[in-house]
């Protein structure tokens, strides 16, 4: 390794040594080749978490002629990271019976890049440090074995069959092949061993803040910073986590700290540890609708069941209303939203036109079914193309245009046409996603900073998804 790859070991070293034994466990997962030279990764992924709730023991491991894979709990204290990652400095990782590596680049070279706020996949909600090292590319690798398509036949026959590879890996809990992008990986992903919680809520004039700790750690080294939106002012504010009032959960450590807000229905939170933030929200009264557009919709649709149904579980033979219900998503989020294709005479060109406050333009094509059913994803590039030309004729060349295609389908289900997305640069919106932009239409309107993060979710663009967080 360079120096400066062996800055990055020693970076991700110093920020977890700030929260030093925070970790219950490590979850190892991964997908392998046995090749001729011995068992190579495919990818590999360490993730260090903070407590064991929700961690499933159970452990999985999966051998065929050609592939090696397995996922299983290990220890994570501060001896057994430092084994992680002196392992990683040689592309390696832990197994079930013994170690794997990956295999070096054409240069005789692994190359390394650290994210001390979040991994790659992700941009939204607690930290998540991540040190990843990369190998050959996956082509390189998998050809040294057989073709593609001779692995995914062979899995099929195993004694616990999968129909590809990427089924394979997603029952690791691992990406697919096209979001990881062209190398074979290793990660060490750290969880954070703080964070706000979804129970922080004002009622009335009061804000009730709810964060967990790991338990390990000393609740005197928490700060709470946080704002408090009045009408035409705001206040600002921190409090030390010795303020709090603390209760022990199993192996986490649940902390309550209550403030006056008065009339204010909005308050903005941050969470740091010694130091290092952690993670913000946005905390709100449900009783006082920060979004007029969901306040008018609720008339209607309350709770958005009815938006949740035709989003979620659209009829196939109904396109048209899974269209409309993405169209009024679009709206309640602070878009000023076309839909050309109900309007018969218009219907050669895209289903929707979102354009954001700063004057930014979504060209949005919906499908129920796969992504290029009917030759969309061709329609989708010939339309934004002739969009942009436009744009640039009249004189609006400096506004910024996404094109996007929507489907109710999983990332999984959809696996096999992303990569044709992400040549042609097209954003990927899938069920995932859908979900958590359902869950964004009660919060205060952000519409260009949903139209920026758009971008990233362009397949390989260096994020899987901005809203899933299921590391």
């Amino acid at each position: 390794m360079n120096s400066q790859q062996e800055q990055y070991f020693s970076n991700f070293e110093t920020l977890l040594a700030l929260w030093a034994g925070a970790y219950q466990c490590a979850v190892v997962s991964y997908v392998g080749l046995k090749t001729s030279q011995g068992q190579r990764l495919l990818f590999g992924r360490v993730l260090l978490e903070p407590t064991r709730v929700g961690v499933s023991d159970t452990t999985f491991s999966f051998e065929t002629e050609h592939v090696v894979a397995a996922r299983f709990i290990s220890g994570a204290t501060p001896t057994d990271i430092k084994s992680f990652l002196a392992k990683a400095r040689n592309g390696e990782i832990l197994t079930v019976d013994g170690t794997t590596n990956l295999s070096i680049q054409a240069d005789g070279n692994l190359s390394t890049n650290f994210s001390p706020i979040h991994h790659p996949f992700v941009s939204e909600g607690p930290r998540l440090p991540s040190l990843r090292v990369s190998g050959t590319s996956k082509h390189n690798l998998i050809v040294s074995v057989a073709d593609s398509r001779s692995l995914d036949w062979e899995l099929k026959a195993a004694e616990i069959p999968f129909d590809n590879l990427d089924e394979l890996l997603g029952q690791c809990n691992l990406p697919t092949q096209v979001q990881t992008g062209d190398s074979t990986i290793l990660e060490i992903v750290a969880k954070s061993p703080v964070m706000i919680t979804v129970a922080s809520t004002i009622t009335g004039s009061e804000a009730v803040i709810e964060c967990h700790l790991a338990d390990a750690l000393d609740v005197g080294k928490l700060r709470l910073g946080f704002k408090v939106f009045h009408k035409g002012s705001v206040d600002r504010k921190s409090v030390s986590g010795s303020a709090f009032d603390w209760r022990q959960e199993g192996d986490i450590e649940v902390g309550t700290y209550k403030i006056s807000v008065g009339d204010a229905s909005l308050l903005q939170a941050f969470v740091s540890y010694a130091g290092v933030s952690h993670h913000q929200w946005w905390v709100t009264d449900p009783q006082k609708r920060l979004n007029p557009r969901h306040a008018v919709h609720q008339v209607f649709d309350e709770d958005l069941e009815l938006l949740r149904r035709m989003l979620l579980k659209p009829e196939t033979d109904k396109p048209y209303v899974f269209e409309n219900a993405v169209a009024t998503l679009l709206y309640l989020l602070g878009f000023s939203v076309s839909n050309y294709g109900r309007i018969p005479k218009l219907q050669k060109g895209p289903d929707i036109i979102a354009i954001s406050p700063a004057g930014h333009v979504g060209v949005v094509e919906c499908t129920v079914g796969l992504l290029d059913e009917n030759d969309k994803l061709a329609k989708l590039v010939q339309r934004s193309m002739l969009i942009r030309k436009q744009l640039d004729h009249v004189g609006y060349g400096f506004l910024q245009l996404q094109a996007v295609i929507v489907t109710p389908l999983s990332r999984e289900e959809v696996a096999a046409n992303l990569e044709t997305a992400g040549k042609h640069e097209i954003a990927v919106v899938c069920r995932e996603e859908l979900e958590e932009m359902l869950k964004q239409v009660s919060l205060p309107l952000n519409t260009d900073k949903i139209f920026q993060d758009s971008k990233g979710l362009i397949p390989n663009a260096g994020q899987e998804s901005l809203f899933r967080g299921n590391l």
